[in-house]
């Protein structure tokens, strides 16, 4: 039980890790695309500040005044080459005054001056790690990281833009990019300026280079439509009432058309919505929120929004289809709640098969023949009683999908066949008819053909239920596709309510009257088909629901497949001993009852001593040689598992002289135990003549 509410912890705890990890992407994606949007933003002030010929004296300031309102950069300033030096031209920031302090570097001195020098970008994650910062005398301005940028026209370096933030760490190479774009424009921007300025001067006819200059400032906006288009998410910008007056690529790609009005992309209520954010947003302001959509003609597509507005009236909208991420981590967190369920079930089942063993051991330990015979029958209620709980803790341990499945090829239709003629009476009695089409080529797979037919069992009940007193109609249909065998279910009830089909195989959830399901059925087959590497799906269809299972598809095996064989008949137990020399047995178990049990099974036949841990029968090794040592795999102080180490390390000759009793092999470190030392067990809950021929065989055959 313990183990188990660990593993809801430890499943939990997974969780909300996995959604901070998510979060915080999500917080980086938006930070970077709210940039993107404020350079672009920047970058058309800029152009129109060249296109009207205003003066290169205030080009500067308006420079590091874009940069400081659409980045999210504490303080910008501009550097310009003069000789062999760098000297500031302009800066702003949130600590800077009003009228900055002339200044100015040799060049290759500081960072700045060194990406002058070098006319490469140099990103400064800690200043207090950078052998070259320098700090100007008298500067209040705290710096923890710092971003330059050269601002070149070809291979030439006309200066260099300056960012820097309190914050360590602040920048990183999406800024940098994004930066370099920049600082090759402002070079080419100043080029401009400076050929306006000798056209306004000298009055020259400079309009050919103008054009190349306007062609290269073209070519770096189609080089940010590019990345626009090649984006994944779709984007589009919304102007007037419902105007959509730009779209990238992947919009028209799925669409099939370019979208002219917001009701081209959604339906009404999305489009609705989106309008409504649009009318209470003020420009600069943004918001990211999460929506199932229809986007053109397919429904049902979970999108994540971010919305900015750009000006009044006008707003830019991204939209990123997540919806197999959403159905990824429905199917993750499924398969999360089945594992937990899982280890709850395979511990109760560990300890009902502790509480079994003494009920049918003793139970055999009766002497039948000396009852009456109303006693003799209540011993038989109580075998019968005992096995059939022994049979539904093995269901359990199957539904915990510890046990290992036994798989074998066989052609899935002889399932169906067996299946179909099960069930063919009761649909009769209902007027259901029972429609199957299995083909006539074999279709071979490699499963435990009790789980597959407890697959088809429970669908089909469920297809029963749904259709209720009503006639109605269930199709089975079986063949390959894909490499796979599909198996499909269909049925013509009412089908299954949207709101509650990504529910549907949830543990405990059913729509049933509480008479009628206990909401595990889905779940099992769930687990069984994902067991076997198979997909399991539920859809609705024009006639109803449809279950459709796909396992994959195998080549029958053409050589005779191995079978357990009898290991032939043992001596008899008095044969083993003779008088004055029987063997002597350890018997190491925790439980009382179990202990008692096994003493009663063994004390006629052998030398029995017993202990209660691991601990105190190692202690004991030396009193006797001993011929066999039966013990249990769990227990305090010191397990089975390290008793049978240290034995063996202490006298190796006790490797082949240990035979464990255990209702836990199928945890995973008690079975790799088992598989590695290849000793000899006993599966709780057994009968006493299997633990008695299980001791004489190890006696004779060691």
């Amino acid at each position: 039980m313990k183990d188990g509410l660990s593993g809801l912890q430890e499943s939990a705890g997974f969780s909300q890790s996995r959604e901070k990890i998510l979060l915080d992407l999500l917080k980086k994606a938006t930070d970077f695309y709210e940039d993107i949007i404020g350079i672009l933003s920047g970058i058309y002030e800029l152009s129109e500040y060249v296109r009207r010929g205003s003066p290169e004296e205030e080009f500067y300031s308006y420079v590091v005044r874009i940069l400081i309102r659409e980045s999210r950069c504490e303080n910008a300033s501009v550097f310009l080459v003069e000789g062999n030096r760098v000297v500031l031209k302009a800066a702003a920031g949130i600590e800077l005054p009003e009228e900055v302090p002339a200044a100015s570097m040799e060049l290759g001195e500081g960072v700045a001056g060194t990406c002058a020098r070098e006319g490469k970008p140099i990103l400064v994650a800690d200043v207090h790690e950078c052998r070259y910062y320098k700090e100007f005398p008298g500067s209040q301005v705290q710096i923890g990281s710092m971003l330059c940028i050269p601002v070149k026209d070809g291979d030439t370096t006309f200066g260099v833009l300056n960012l820097s933030h309190s914050q360590s760490n602040f920048f990183n190479l999406h800024y940098q990019r994004v930066f370099e774009l920049l600082g090759l424009l402002v070079g080419q921007m100043l080029t401009l300026i400076h050929i306006s300025s000798v056209f306004q001067r000298k009055n020259l006819d400079l309009s050919e280079m103008l054009m190349l200059k306007d062609e290269s400032l073209r070519s770096l906006t189609e080089s940010y439509k590019t990345v626009v288009d090649a984006s994944e998410d779709g984007i589009f910008i919304l102007d007037g009432d419902d105007d959509v007056t730009f779209c990238n690529q992947r919009l028209i790609t799925a669409l099939g058309k370019v979208p002219v009005k917001i009701r081209d992309l959604f339906e009404k209520a999305t489009a609705d919505c989106i309008l409504d954010y649009k009318s209470r947003m003020s420009p600069g302001q943004f918001l990211d929120f999460e929506r199932t959509v229809t986007f053109g003609a397919d429904a049902g597509i979970v999108g994540r929004f971010f919305i900015k507005s750009l000006r009044q009236g006008q707003v830019l909208v991204m939209m990123r289809d997540i919806t197999a991420k959403r159905r990824m981590e429905q199917r993750a967190m499924q398969t999360e709640k089945l594992t937990s369920l899982g280890l709850l079930t395979s511990g109760i089942a560990h300890e009902l098969n502790n509480r079994l063993t003494p009920i049918l051991g003793f139970a055999d330990l009766i002497n039948a023949q000396r009852l009456g015979g109303k006693d003799r029958k209540r011993l038989s209620v109580i075998i019968n009683a005992a096995n059939s709980a022994k049979s539904i803790v093995e269901s359990l341990l199957k539904f915990s999908r510890n046990k290992p499945p036994e798989k074998v090829i066989f052609d899935i239709r002889d399932i169906i066949k067996r299946v179909l003629s099960l069930y063919t009476p009761t649909v009769k009695k209902r007027g259901i008819r029972l429609v199957a089409d299995e083909g006539s080529e074999p279709l071979f797979v490699r499963a435990d053909m009790n789980c597959m037919e407890q697959v088809l069992v429970n669908f089909i009940n469920n297809a029963i239920d749904a259709i209720d007193n009503e006639p109605g109609t269930i199709w089975l249909k079986a063949g390959l596709q894909d490499g796979s065998v599909q198996v499909s279910i269909e049925d013509s009830g009412p089908g299954i309510p949207e709101e509650i089909i990504t529910r549907i195989f949830d543990p405990f959830f059913t729509t049933k009257a509480k008479d009628k399901g206990t909401g595990l059925g889905l779940s099992i087959c769930y687990g069984i088909v994902s067991d076997h590497k198979g997909e399991i799906s539920l859809e609705n269809t024009a006639h109803g629901a449809m279950a459709r299972i796909r396992i994959p598809a195998m080549v029958p095996d053409t050589q005779p497949e191995c079978t357990e064989t009898d290991a032939g008949e043992s001596p008899a137990p008095g044969e083993e001993s003779r008088p004055g020399q029987r063997p002597v047995i350890m018997v190491v178990e925790d439980e009382e009852d179990l202990l008692e049990l096994m003493v009663d099974s063994l004390s006629p036949y052998y030398e029995v001593s017993t202990f209660t841990n691991g601990r105190h029968a190692f202690d004991h090794l030396g009193e006797h040689t001993w011929e066999l040592i039966v013990s249990d795999l769990r227990m305090p102080v010191m397990d089975g598992m390290d008793l049978y180490r240290e034995a063996v390390r202490k006298n190796p000759r006790l490797k082949k002289r240990f035979l464990f009793i255990t209702g836990d092999t199928y945890d995973y470190q008690v079975k790799e135990f088992l598989e590695k030392t290849g000793v000899v067990f006993l599966r709780k809950p057994f009968r006493v003549k299997e633990l008695r021929d299980m001791v004489r065989k190890q006696l004779h055959d060691r």
